[in-house]
């Protein structure tokens, strides 16, 4: 049956209306408890570059509050409650909020990464967060570079770029460390 065009237009607009509750429903599951472990809360579009830089290097750390704050993340989108019941999941929602949880931590290490211009091409630079956590997979295996690509300002490129060429992703992840100490310095002087 045809739906009459005003009819149709109708329906399209509560899709997109459902649409929009939908999210900020996940969004605010997801979120309900951010202001008190890291102190800030975010909305149902907000992506990980938007993010202040306090609450970024908090959430890079992976303590405790925001270990806690990752996993409110990826088990509120899915309407599974707060972080803390990651540890009572069944077997295989388990290991889908812990890939999620994964995912996520990398790309809040890859953008103070960016920020620090030691990397392009971040998948988190597309996709709010409510995304990242729960569409973790079909983004992982779209989005391409999967780990972002080293820039020549990182200040050892020259030292890194022959083990480059045969393994991007494992240099890449092991200047996290090295970024996370670069970051805090540069939050301390206030740049």
């Amino acid at each position: 049956m045809l739906w009459p065009p005003d009819q149709a237009r109708s329906n399209v607009g509560e899709l997109i209306e459902l649409e929009r509750i939908r999210r900020r429903k996940a969004a605010d599951q997801a979120f309900a408890r951010w202001m008190r472990r890291v102190g800030h809360q975010p909305g149902p579009e907000t992506r990980l570059t938007e993010l202040p830089d306090r609450v970024l290097a908090d959430l890079a750390d992976l303590g405790s509050e925001a270990t806690l704050a990752l996993y409110d993340l990826v088990l509120g989108v899915r309407g599974w409650g707060a972080g803390e019941r990651f540890h009572y999941l069944e077997a295989k929602p388990k290991v889908e909020a812990l890939d999620s949880f994964l995912f996520v931590a990398d790309q809040v290490r890859f953008e103070l990464m960016r920020r620090l211009d030691w990397v392009a091409g971040v998948a988190c630079e597309h996709y709010p967060l409510v995304d990242l956590a729960l569409h973790f997979d079909r983004i992982q295996k779209d989005f391409e570079p999967d780990t972002p690509k080293l820039t020549t300002a990182y200040p050892r490129y020259v030292e890194v770029s022959d083990r480059l060429r045969i393994e991007p992703a494992a240099v890449v992840r092991s200047l996290i460390p090295q970024a996370l100490k670069a970051f805090h310095q540069r939050l301390t002087q206030g740049m």
